[in-house]
């Protein structure tokens, strides 16, 4: 699954990362990957896309082959 996020669209509420580490944050409190890239090519996982689900102003974007 490719899992992309869109920090202009982030309100820095943190619930993202209750669902998955792999969502961090930066010095703005910001979603961002560790990588510094803002799409990422993942095996499917849940709770990333539940974490897409449950964000208020859409800024985690799942893509599922």
């Amino acid at each position: 699954m490719i899992i992309q996020i869109l920090p202009e669209q982030c309100i820095a509420c943190g619930l993202c990362h209750t669902y998955n580490p792999i969502f961090d944050y930066d010095v703005d409190g910001l979603v961002r990957f560790d990588a510094g890239v803002t799409e990422l090519d993942l095996a499917p996982d849940a709770s990333l896309v539940q974490a897409a689900k449950e964000c208020p102003t859409r800024a985690i974007v799942v893509k599922e082959y």
